[in-house]
């Protein structure tokens, strides 16, 4: 009888639950319409245990699934995230009974410092609050998620396409937007978010914008939440009232609820949050080597690389978490971050 290889022998001593095979190199999960979006939110908390995974030793592959979970890891419950779902809830919570007088919400802050992901959580909070409340429905939307269409036939940004195709109800021609308030109605959608709203640039193009979403905003029972860069002065003054002339010392502001991330900086309060963000990523590592706090206690490391600013936090830690599994240390150490190369010059 033959012997076996090493890879036989631990593929027999340690039965994992086998990879799924893939037709395709994997992609992100794009939330193009309600079905991929919703499929996303059900999803996007799943973590693999290592047991279920390959064993240590045996040889990565491109779509080896710790390698891809490592990729993006889960979304972190920040102290902005914390904070922010309870705010939300309120303006939330009075508009879902209200005809019309809706109140937005903004989310707003500097590149890096974690927008769109606060918005992310938001819209996926109240998918599965809904679900856990009544039960999960096919024919339910609570979330229509956008962000800025892009520029179409002169130059006009296709706001009715782009909801009809999030809905699933794309055609050859005509205006949708009857048909798309009819179907947020009868699927008792609670939230619109829209993403990325600093793409509109002119007064003409935000102008435009708003006359077509104050309409789903008024005939639907939508809550919209507005994210992006500078995206208070951007929604604000589309959604107040602009006509009575304002009183000495008044305040231009409306009454949008108004959250703002910013990077964590280096205040003692601050590092005090940024090392309870980085211990729930350690806690999420799946490295066979990994002790649990290990990498919290590279959090003044982690810090000055990343100053503070979330996106690179996270690219940093995915891809230390990547090459720990790639080269077999199954360990984030600082040798290790330091091969990173995000925001470094490498010298060829």
């Amino acid at each position: 009888m033959a012997e076996l290889t090493r890879e036989e022998w631990l593929a027999l001593s340690n039965p994992a639950v086998p990879e799924k095979m893939l037709l395709a190199p994997p992609v992100p999960m794009w939330p193009q319409d309600c079905h991929a979006w919703r499929a996303r939110a059900d999803r996007l908390d799943e973590v693999p245990e290592l047991a279920d995974c390959a064993p240590m030793g045996t040889k990565v592959t491109d779509n080896d699934r710790r390698l891809l979970y490592s990729a993006h890891m889960r979304t972190v419950r920040t102290p902005a995230i914390r904070k922010g779902i309870p705010v939300t809830a309120e303006p939330i919570k009075a508009n879902r009974q209200r005809i019309g007088g809706k109140i937005a919400i903004v989310i707003e802050g500097p590149r890096g410092t974690g927008k769109s992901t606060l918005l992310d959580a938001i819209a996926v909070y109240w998918h599965r609050r809904l679900s856990r409340l009544y039960g999960p429905d096919e024919n339910r939307i609570p979330v229509v998620a956008l962000t800025v269409p892009p520029p179409g036939r002169g130059n006009v940004r296709n706001w009715a396409g782009a909801f009809a195709r999030f809905l699933g109800q794309e055609r050859e021609g005509g205006d949708p937007t009857a048909s798309v308030i009819h179907t947020m109605r009868n699927a008792r959608t609670l939230l619109v978010v829209v993403d990325s709203i600093e793409r509109l640039r002119t007064r003409t193009e935000i102008e435009q914008a708003f006359q077509y979403l104050d309409v789903i905003s008024e005939e639907t029972g939508a809550t919209f939440v507005y994210c992006g860069r500078n995206a208070h002065p951007i929604v604000d003054p589309q959604t107040r009232d602009n006509d009575t002339p304002l009183e000495q010392d008044e305040t231009p502001w409306g009454d949008s609820v108004v959250l703002r991330t910013s990077r964590i900086g280096y205040s003692d309060e601050e590092m005090a949050s940024f090392v309870s963000i980085v211990d729930l990523f350690d806690a999420d590592l799946r490295l066979f080597r990994h002790e649990r706090g290990d990498l919290t206690a590279l959090a003044p490391y982690l810090h000055r690389r990343s100053r503070g600013y979330m996106r690179t936090l996270s690219h940093l830690i995915c891809q230390a978490a990547q090459g720990a599994i790639v080269s077999g240390e199954e360990r984030i150490t600082e040798e290790l971050l330091k091969k990173v190369s995000l925001g470094q010059t490498v010298q060829l």
